[in-house]
């Protein structure tokens, strides 16, 4: 693809600015509407994951440990919440936690419910509440409240990492009792939290309204009431900050930033989240005879790609192609710089492996959930017509809805995943997703069967706590993932917002909206 059929392709996606009229400013800061391009089915810590509940969960939830991103911006700083101290003895980790912390529904907050929100009974035993929960929980054998504020996290092997894992969604502490009273969608549906904001109402197709939680034991957030409303179409989020509906929008299409940026009254905020964008290679016999089983047709297909150019074109220096696997700068030492791609792109050692696989035409069905990822589908497009330079008959099918995209048969799945479980180890992308019991080698629409060889490495990763071992072992591992290449990087994720004058909003490297202590102020 030349230069003038590329540029002819990036017109075609309609990646067209325009302008918009400055901003009427709202009166009343004491309430914040915040417009969002999605809501989730529920908003359970666990169940209810995705990009979409993410931004409300550290709202109405508090975390046991916190990563402190206002005073250290590379993540890699821990703080306590509900939890005041933590000390490890050897496979056995002591947890301390604040006392008199409320819950929305008034209870007072025990050890007891932050055994059962970290317990087999709800996240790693044999039939769990939240099955997802075991990703999170590995290598847990036990978990019990030894006083009123004391709990006891014991593990199978030495885990230096328990409370970075508790900084993460396990950390998010629910009322046991409460909980067990609604059962997991009836939750989700009405959670109850110790966070800064209680839920008053809850709806996915809708809204969800969040109210000030007077209790909360770190003080008053900074508004009585926010509004997060459901409004998918672009057009109508801008149009609602412009009158002044909205205080706050989300999820800016890139090529339309500049008319956020000419509008008197709002300000752009943009911010790279630990989280990727991928295409999965279904590398089972399922549909029957699958072709990408063929691993020269799956190379091929990473060298057809000029991603490069394709982030450049849709994103200009805002975000970058992570051209070798798991190999993101919030690693630290684990981050390589200078590391150098095993494939990288060259359309004719693609047409080689095209011919050398044995590949005959066979259509390949890449199913992706339409308009969820910003620029995901006009990369999709120029993908395909990348693909078939290289001799390669992909079909892009863009479906209203994850349920939609997760039915059978395909070939291809659009994806994204997040890369910072444990702060500054890449633990979460390389091993908890692509595990045996990760959800993309466990689920329904599972695309790939781990290796021997990548099981025998990850669990020995997982288990060490030598740090020159484990980056040789985290090393190894993404090699071997490598070698079978069952999927296709393609940007590290960008979350933008536009917000009107007299707000002050501190975006953090991941999709959540922190909107109370410091992270807000009006």
């Amino acid at each position: 693809m030349n230069r003038r059929e590329f540029g002819k392709l990036m017109m075609s996606t309609g990646l067209m600015a325009g302008m918009m009229p400055g901003l009427v400013l709202a009166a009343d800061t004491k309430e914040l509407n915040v417009a969002v391009e999605a809501l989730w089915q529920n908003i359970a810590p666990i169940n209810g994951i995705s990009n979409a509940s993410i931004r409300i969960f550290p709202n109405i939830y508090d975390r046991l440990v916190e990563i402190d991103y206002l005073n250290d911006p590379s993540g890699q700083t821990l703080i306590s919440r509900l939890a005041t101290g933590w000390e490890r003895n050897g496979k056995v980790w002591t947890i301390t936690l604040r006392d008199g912390v409320k819950f929305h529904n008034g209870e007072t907050m025990t050890a007891e419910d932050v055994a059962f929100t970290l317990s087999a009974e709800r996240l790693w035993g044999e039939e769990p509440y939240e099955p997802r929960g075991r990703t999170y929980t590995a290598g847990f054998v036990r978990v019990e409240a030894t006083g009123p504020l004391t709990v006891e996290i014991e593990t199978a092997d030495e885990d230096i990492n328990i409370p970075g894992k508790l900084s993460g969604f396990i950390g998010y502490v629910v009322p046991k009792a409460y909980y067990l009273e609604k059962g997991v969608d009836g939750f989700g549906q009405a959670p109850v939290g110790t966070g800064p904001y209680q839920v008053t109402r809850y709806r996915g197709n809708e809204a969800a309204r969040l109210e000030a939680f007077a209790d909360h034991w770190d003080g008053a957030p900074p508004v009585e009431r926010l509004n997060f409303l459901l409004v998918p179409e672009y057009a109508g989020r801008l149009a609602g900050l412009a009158t002044g509906e909205f205080d706050i929008i989300a999820s800016i299409p890139i090529d339309q930033e500049n008319q956020i940026e000419t509008m008197e009254g709002a300000n752009l905020i943009r911010k790279q989240v630990n989280n990727y964008t991928a295409v999965l290679f279904n590398t089972r016999n399922d549909p029957e005879g699958n072709p990408l089983q063929n691993q020269d047709l799956r190379y091929a297909m990473i060298q057809a790609i000029d991603m490069d150019a394709i982030v450049q074109a849709l994103f200009g220096g805002n975000t970058f192609f992570p051209s070798v696997p798991f190999n993101f700068p919030e690693y630290g030492k684990f981050y390589d710089a200078a590391a150098k791609p095993r494939l990288p792109y060259d359309l004719e050692a693609a047409r080689a492996l095209v011919a050398k696989s044995g590949y005959k035409g066979e259509k390949l069905i890449w199913h992706i959930t339409r308009g969820f990822w910003t620029n995901y589908d006009a990369a999709a497009e120029i993908m395909v017509e990348m693909w078939r330079e290289a001799g390669i008959n992909v079909e892009a099918q863009f479906l209203d809805n994850f349920q939609l995209a997760y039915e059978r048969p395909f070939h291809m799945l659009a994806v994204s995943g997040g890369t910072s479980f444990i702060p500054g180890d890449p633990y979460q992308p390389l091993w908890l997703d692509w595990s045996p019991t990760g959800v993309i080698s466990s689920a329904s629409w599972k695309t790939w069967d781990p290796t021997e060889r990548f099981v025998e490495i990850g669990a020995a990763y997982a288990k060490s706590t030598d740090p020159d071992e484990r980056k040789a072992l985290f090393l190894e591992l993404s090699d071997e993932w490598q070698r079978v290449t069952p999927g296709q990087y393609m940007w590290k994720s960008l979350a933008n917002w536009a917000v009107r004058d007299g707000i002050s909003f501190v975006p953090v490297p991941e999709f959540e909206m922190r909107l109370h202590g410091g992270y807000l102020t009006l």
